[in-house]
């Protein structure tokens, strides 16, 4: 072993007690930055290992990204609507109409084999002037009932699909008895 005082054939001072504590204190940051590094290469790869995951805890796991993808889907507008349509069914069974009532008062005095033809020709005109003018529909209860569950579902269930997100690729509390190198 070479001596550790001598170095190019030229003697080595001591670094001075400051410097010395200063090397020390940059070797246990290194130490630190590499200890760190790999505790979170290892927290990573288990918060993104979700077969390990759906093994250890399946129905927590599974819950968790079943109802992200719920949300994220827009499931909940689609089984209102669901249930909108099974409780008012003649609200989807009827057709639109299109035409105004004094047109559709005029219709009525036309002769019964020219009436249908006419007003189709007319509900497939005004129908067209209606989506160039006018491409909303018209204010109504129910327009507004759907707009305001659509702004109050989008900000609660996007809080609740981030909440389920997270604990999906939540990393696992480390148990105190197991190995690293398992």
């Amino acid at each position: 072993m070479a001596d550790e005082t001598i170095e190019a054939g030229r003697p080595v001072t001591p670094p001075a007690p400051r410097v010395a504590a200063a090397l020390q204190g940059v070797e246990a940051a290194r130490e630190n930055v590499a200890t760190e590094l790999d505790n979170l290469n290892s927290s990573v790869r288990a918060a993104v290992d979700i077969p390990a995951k759906i093994k250890r805890n399946p129905v927590p796991t599974l819950g968790a990204a079943g109802g992200a993808a719920f949300l994220l889907l827009g499931g909940p507008r689609r089984v209102a609507q669901t249930l909108e349509k099974q409780l008012f069914p003649k609200r989807y069974a009827r057709p639109p109409k299109v035409l105004p009532r004094d047109v559709e008062k005029s219709l009525d005095r036309l002769p019964e084999e020219d009436r249908d033809r006419v007003r189709a020709h007319l509900e497939r005109d005004f129908a067209a002037y209606l989506r160039e003018e006018h491409p909303k529909d018209p204010p109504n209860p129910r327009n507004s009932a759907w707009k305001t569950y659509d702004l109050l579902l989008a900000t609660v269930g996007a809080r609740a699909a981030r909440e389920l997100v997270k604990r999906l690729f939540e990393v696992p509390p480390r148990d105190s008895g197991s190995s690293r190198d398992e």
